[in-house]
């Protein structure tokens, strides 16, 4: 029987957000499904619930330095520490993959550079799977243009939304690209009435007689939570039984995010009204708890991974027209579409779904369907799988 070819993927972390969650999608299929191709992760130190699934499932992890770029770290121009990070990272690389033949390397999102700086003088091809737009500061994208230009065998999109941006500021990566949507299936049973409402209860001291709007995602700088919280507040007197819900947690080291969003929610006149909780494993079941999720993001999302889940979870989407995310809602039939950055839009577009209950149900069924049909980890998986049969 022939070996497998083996294939790793560098990860910039071992949280469950957005393109984790791709990640773990593809690498389950191909460990469960192809019999030619060997998924190996290569992760962060630290704990977390990706490194947890992912030995659980007995894939092979290898724990490492994987050189995180940050925007913090390029302005400052201190590449002494990213090249000394992937001396640590190559030692450790190399011991863990001594005797096995690496066929390809896969970053998954433009924040790691260990595939880029070891595959520049050796044999294994490089893939960058690309899940960001990185568009200011102009230092930063002309940083990342040139990586995907230079240091890479070929570029996987994961919307047009990035493909757009990027091939539009280096044209000759149109050569060497292509756009493969992410994919998202659905891994817990559907929540009951009972079930929903004790979610309800438990986490956002709500019954069902509040309409519960909820953002899901990391609490950052361009998730729009103080936007959304804006918005919140121009309603709550005309529909007194909305509440708000904040569903997720800072990254590491930005804790500063949090505290700044609990200090505006104490300083408005609706903090009675509004609930953050942690990140959650079962995000379906969140979902389907609430009446409306809002993606209101402030910059362009590369894809907007919680738009799909929502619509999986039978939930219409607000979200902001920009990015990935105006590449996903169809406005009027799955979703509502507003300004970014507009507050008094966004209120409308709530406002419309609370009083048409008949439309929001029609959103939802729509989404349910569009969600289902074009945005599955199989054709992710399909697509993956072509693409590396023609590169190795």
């Amino acid at each position: 029987m022939k070996s497998k070819k083996n294939i790793l993927f560098v990860s910039v972390s071992s949280d469950m957000y957005g393109s984790s969650k791709v990640l773990l999608s593809l690498v389950l299929r191909i460990h469960k499904q192809s019999e030619t191709y060997n998924p190996i992760v290569c992760m962060p130190l630290e704990p977390g619930p990706l490194k947890d699934i992912l030995k659980r499932e007995g894939i092979q992890t290898i724990e490492m330095p994987v050189v995180k770029l940050t925007r913090s770290l390029l302005k400052s121009l201190k590449f002494y520490a990213v090249l000394r990070e992937y001396w640590q990272a190559k030692k450790i690389f190399q011991k863990a993959t001594k005797g096995m033949t690496v066929d390809l390397i896969q970053s998954n999102t433009l924040a790691t550079l260990f595939g880029a700086f070891y595959c520049m003088f050796r044999k294994p091809k490089h893939i960058v799977h690309v899940h960001e737009i990185m568009d200011r500061p102009k230092i930063v994208h002309v940083f990342f243009k040139n990586v995907l230009r230079f240091f890479s065998d070929y570029v996987v999109y994961n919307s047009i939304a990035t493909a757009n941006f990027y091939n539009g500021i280096a044209r000759s990566l149109r050569k060497k690209s292509i756009t493969i949507v992410n994919g998202v299936d659905r891994n817990e049973d559907v929540t009951t009435e009972t079930q929903k409402l004790e979610i309800r209860r438990h986490h956002f001291h709500a019954n069902n007689d509040h309409f519960l709007i909820g953002l899901v995602g990391r609490i950052n700088r361009l998730k729009g939570h103080s936007l959304l919280l804006k918005a919140f507040q121009n309603i709550t007197e005309k529909f007194p039984q909305a509440r708000l819900c904040f569903i997720g947690s800072p990254p590491p080291g930005q804790e500063n995010y949090l505290t700044n969003l609990r200090e505006e929610i104490a300083n408005s006149n609706v903090s009675n009204k509004v609930e953050i909780i942690d990140f959650q494993q079962n995000i379906f079941s969140i979902m389907e708890s609430l009446d409306v999720v809002v993606v209101p993001s402030t910059e362009p999302e590369s894809f907007g991974l919680v738009v799909v889940e929502a619509m999986l979870s039978g939930r219409a989407v607000i979200g902001s027209d920009i990015g990935g995310i105006s590449t996903i809602i169809d406005h009027n039939r799955t979703g509502l579409l507003f300004e970014s950055d507009n507050n008094i839009q966004l209120s409308n577009a709530i406002t419309s779904l609370i009083e048409d209950p008949a439309k929001k149900e029609r959103m939802e069924i729509s989404a349910l369907q569009m969600a289902k049909e074009d945005y599955s980890t199989e054709r992710l998986f399909e697509k993956f799988n072509q693409l590396y049969n023609t590169l190795i």
